[in-house]
Parts: C-alpha cells; structure tokens; sequence
C-alpha cells in the first residue's frame, strides 16, 4: 500500500472535481440537441395533358425552407404557398393527407417534388 499523506488526497480530490466539472460542460455539446439543418427547394409540380410534368407557373412558386438533415419538409412549412397556388392557379395537393413530404437527399441542392392537381 501507498502511503496517503493529506496533500496528496486533496491534489486527488482536485483532479477528480475538475474531471467531474468537465464532463457536466462536455455534455452540452451533444448534437442531437442541435440538429444539423439544411435548405431544401420546394417545387409544385401537376401532370399535365399536353405537356406531361410540368411546374406550376413555370416555377415562380419555387421556395426554399430549412429542414433537419435527412428529414422531409413540414406541411405547416409550406401551408402559406400552398393556398396561394390553390387561391392564384386553382390547384390543390394531390394527397391532402399528406402532412410531410419526401426529399430528394441525392440531389446537388436538397429538393423536394410537391405533387398538385386541379382543384
């Protein structure tokens, strides 16, 4: 056994209050708390008879929103495009069901196809 002098014990009692006070700031850097979140292009896009698929209004719809990476784009997200395409072009959702929609992650620049028909 070694032996344990008072100075040694609180150079010990030190050393393992300052590694306890480290891991308390080290767990604020966990990043599933913070997720990582990307830009993704919204597009509306209907089938057309003529022309097969086509963007509504040549795409002045287009936004962007921010979406968790890997995740998909929000209805609520979009809510406010959405009645103005339905209100300006008369074209609704296909799926009104829908609350999230599927992004394309492959892309150079994340995108999401909102699919629409005539209301």
């Amino acid at each position: 056994m070694t032996n344990m002098t008072r100075r040694n014990f609180l150079k010990s009692a030190g050393v393992m209050a300052l590694a306890v006070a480290a891991a308390g700031v080290l767990s604020g850097c966990d990043s599933s708390k913070n997720p990582v979140m990307a830009d993704v292009e919204v597009q509306y896009w209907y089938e057309s008879a003529l022309f097969g698929q086509k963007q509504v209004d040549d795409g002045s719809y287009t936004e962007t929103v921010s979406v968790v990476k890997g995740g998909n784009v929000k209805k609520e997200q979009i809510e406010e495009t959405l009645k103005k395409i339905r209100t300006n072009q008369g074209f609704k959702l296909k799926n009104e069901g829908l609350t999230e929609f599927d992004v394309d992650w492959t892309a150079e620049k994340p995108v999401a196809k909102i699919e629409m028909v005539l209301a």
